[in-house]
């Protein structure tokens, strides 16, 4: 088996629920389940409740590893992903409020397949945000900008991602690469840098600047095969902004791939890269209250290693 599926959860049982139901569409033969541990008292309940859900695993073979400890999202990612690929040339990733079409793993395979010997590409995800001209000839994009709502590599790319955060120190003071790496985005080198600084915790910025870095780009889906559930508060990284999930259509109607028009040459479409930045781009005001929101959980982090100490 050359690809290795993993799904990564943690205390959200009703969305890892609607996930299992949708991988099981997909017929798949093995899936690696990474739990993470808890990381307060008020996680322990719900992680459990998550742990007898996929322990009832019975329409495939499931090798479930968990933590005892927390490692957060990005490191629970990193290590399960250096895992898989230890024992898979490939690998095929998704977080329990990614929610797969009936056809996705075959969508992923498929380019997997084909474009395993392309060193320009980089990953594969299963997600698109954007409406793709009508006269575009193609079921599959090229961008610079990673997603990581359901997405696929191999050995060969991930090898090039680094965990180590001296490695991305490059691009702080640097204009030339800052905007080069924003081709994919005006938020990409803000984001870099307040990872760097400790602002945020982002394993995926880190593998967006590795794109950057070794040139190379993601497969997006022309109709996506991936429907985030995660827009209700739940998750660590999002809020309640739905507005990426609006041109799943006909999300659950899907069966085959046969015929899937694949390019052989890597390109970036210039009306879907137009497209692409505008639909990234928040209003201001939106930004601003993203902005407030991550302050204020930032005080409310550095409140809690106060109160940790102190005790």
């Amino acid at each position: 088996m050359q690809t290795g599926i993993a799904l990564f959860v943690y205390n959200r049982p009703w969305h890892t629920q609607q996930v299992l139901s949708g991988l099981k569409r997909n017929k798949l033969q093995k899936l690696y389940i990474f739990s993470d541990g808890a990381k307060n008292e008020d996680d322990k309940k719900s992680i459990q409740e998550v742990r007898e859900l996929i322990t009832l695993i019975d329409w495939c073979d499931a090798e479930i590893i968990k933590s005892e400890t927390n490692k957060g999202l990005a490191r629970s990612i990193v290590d399960g992903v250096n895992y898989v690929l230890t024992k898979h040339p490939r690998i095929i990733v998704l977080e329990d409020d990614c929610l797969p079409s009936p056809d996705f793993i075959d969508f992923m395979e498929r380019c997997l397949d084909r474009y395993e010997n392309s060193s320009g590409v980089m990953s594969i995800t299963g997600f698109n945000m954007i409406e793709i001209p009508q006269n575009y000839l193609y079921d599959i994009y090229f961008f610079y900008r990673s997603s990581v709502w359901g997405w696929g590599t191999w050995r060969r790319a991930w090898e090039k991602f680094s965990f180590d955060e001296k490695n991305y120190t490059e691009c702080i003071d640097n204009k030339i690469i800052q905007k080069e790496f924003n081709r994919g985005g005006t938020d990409l080198s803000a984001m870099l840098k307040a990872q760097i600084e400790g602002k945020i915790n982002s394993w995926a910025i880190k593998w967006a600047y590795t794109h950057y870095k070794y040139k190379g780009v993601c497969v997006h889906p022309v109709m996506s095969r991936i429907k985030n559930i995660g827009f209700d508060g739940s998750g660590t990284h999002c809020e309640t902004d739905d507005k990426y999930n609006e041109i799943n259509i006909n999300f659950d109607s899907r069966e085959t791939n046969e015929g899937l028009r694949l390019p052989d040459e890597i390109f970036i479409d210039s009306i879907v890269e137009k497209r692409y930045l505008k639909k990234i781009k928040l209003p201001l005001i939106q930004r601003i209250k993203r902005r407030f929101i991550r302050e204020i959980r930032n005080i409310f982090i550095d409140l809690r290693k106060i109160s940790s100490k102190n005790c």
